[in-house]
């Protein structure tokens, strides 16, 4: 029997309507996709007897277009000893169900011994994961991406569970990208803000007064405070490059406040949003003195994610990348990457001030798809990053290694 899973969720802006939405990553036996920012609509008795956040049950979900609807649904996540019914009790098929859908078998262990075992590994979060085909790797093949296993892994559990991540490496490295593939393949929506772009904070994030007709102030609420409010991803994006009035408002937003304070009128009127409890925020940042026009994120900022670090691809997987994406052979996708990776470690060495990111490697390729040589090509996508002339400065070290190849 097919199982779906519903968490109860306070309605948006209200601390006391409560709703039923579903969990995210779930489709239906048609293959369509289950939006977890849709309503649920069931039995309003059941869902307000339990605490927000309780998971419920059911086998009988259906779409009317603009909602769902359940008949009878159970508490999943509730000791049978706190059950307001004994009719609420859920069926033993539906508690397997829903340890398979989270990754989470419980261990059976011995009342009389002091440890319990570990579970075995076929049981662990990531071990559910890897089993399920809607959370496979991206590959190059299907995706024209590449991340490593563990990464993907990590960040797909890291949304499901709404822990708070940086993404932190070069630049161009697909940081953004990655995220936004992820969301994809979890079937949930993914707002970007960019931060680096976001020269008033306050206006951004916010919101701002606005003069209507009658000399009527009103207070403009931003898009972020609607996006704060439902399930998905926030993106923060470029997040180092944020103006450093941007901790304080997200500051209660990442700890367990988990709301947005709203001060109207000049602070006479103070309003609280609420975060969903179904929405995740991560941020991209290029933490470091090396990035140009980045600065160091405010360590107690930085403590309210968990970090995930991305780095260039291998070789061979960006050789891959730039014949997947932009139709080149295998031969000069090589010369191309073989140059960034000299380039590469020339900056790692702080030889030179500027290293080259995929980004670049890829107009390189498209360059070279459309007409353009390899020497030309990477010419016109590297130089122009690098200070100095064609003989000296570092642009002169650059060009010496583009001709050698």
């Amino acid at each position: 029997m097919k199982y779906y899973f519903l968490k109860s969720v306070y309605e948006t802006g209200s601390t006391t309507s409560v709703r039923l939405r579903a969990l995210p990553g779930q489709a239906f036996e048609t293959g369509a996709r289950i939006d977890p920012s849709i309503n649920v609509a069931g039995k309003p008795f059941i869902r307000t007897a339990y605490p927000i956040g309780t998971v419920f049950g059911c086998s009988d979900l259906v779409s009317f277009g603009t909602y769902y609807k359940t008949e009878s649904y159970f508490p999943i996540n509730i000791l049978e000893s706190d059950l307001k019914d004994k009719y609420h009790k859920a069926p033993e098929d539906m508690l397997r169900a829903y340890e398979s859908f989270i990754g989470l078998a419980l261990s059976e262990t011995d009342g009389d011994s002091e440890e319990a075992e570990e579970p075995p590994v076929k049981n662990t979060y990531l071990s559910k994961m890897k089993k399920n085909p809607n959370f496979k790797v991206p590959t190059v093949l299907s995706d024209g991406f590449y991340v490593q296993e563990d990464i993907w892994y990590l960040l797909l559990r890291n949304i499901r569970s709404q822990v708070n991540t940086l993404m932190v490496g070069p630049t161009g490295t697909g940081k953004t990208e990655l995220v936004m593939l992820a969301c994809k393949k979890l079937g949930i929506s993914c707002s970007v803000y960019d931060m680096g772009a976001m020269y008033d904070p306050v206006a951004g994030l916010l919101g701002v007064h606005r003069l209507h007709e009658g000399g009527v102030s009103v207070f403009d609420y931003a898009k972020f405070t609607k996006d704060i409010s439902k399930p998905g991803v926030v993106l923060l994006d470029e997040l180092s490059r944020a103006p450093a009035t941007t901790n304080n408002i997200l500051f209660p937003c990442l700890d367990s406040r988990r709301s947005l304070p709203v001060e109207i009128a000049g602070g006479n009127d103070l309003r609280e949003i609420p975060v969903s409890p179904e929405c995740c925020f991560i941020a991209t940042a290029n933490i470091g003195s090396e990035y140009t026009g980045t600065m160091d994120i405010d360590p107690a900022l930085q403590n309210r994610f968990f970090p995930l670090e991305l780095s260039y691809l291998p070789p061979d997987e960006e050789i891959n990348v730039l014949k997947k994406r932009c139709f080149i052979g295998r031969v000069n996708a090589g010369h191309i990457v073989a140059v960034a990776n000299n380039i590469r470690d020339l900056y790692i060495k702080q030889e030179i001030s500027c290293s080259i990111s995929t980004r670049e490697t890829l107009m390189a390729a498209e360059l070279v798809a459309d007409g353009w040589s390899v020497l030309r090509s990477l010419e016109l996508s590297f130089l122009p990053l690098f200070e100095g002339s064609g003989s000296d400065g570092e642009r002169g070290i650059v060009k010496k290694i583009i001709s050698s190849r």
